[in-house]
């Protein structure tokens, strides 16, 4: 089965600590538990396979799907993961 996607993948990420390590060559203490992981995502930017961007927790629709979300925000992030079908 083959699926096409669009590269680059455009990851959207809340967490600007998040975007530096997976951006930038660093160990430090409190990175080095998820050094591995990281190296692959690095990978994947320098490759231009992935894109991170940065996106404020109030316009990231996927907080619905990991945060508990309050009414309005759920309401409005909501709307853009489920659609009608015609």
């Amino acid at each position: 089965m083959k699926i096409k996607v669009k590269l680059p993948v455009i990851v959207r990420v809340d967490n600007t600590r998040a975007i530096f390590v997976g951006k930038n060559v660093t160990t430090t203490a409190r990175t080095k538990h998820v050094n591995i992981r990281t190296k692959y995502v690095r990978k994947y930017v320098d490759d231009g396979i992935v894109k991170i961007i940065f996106v404020k927790s109030a316009d990231n629709v996927s907080d619905i799907m990991t945060k508990n979300v309050p009414g309005d925000p759920y309401k409005k992030h909501s709307k853009h993961l489920v659609t009608e079908k015609i």
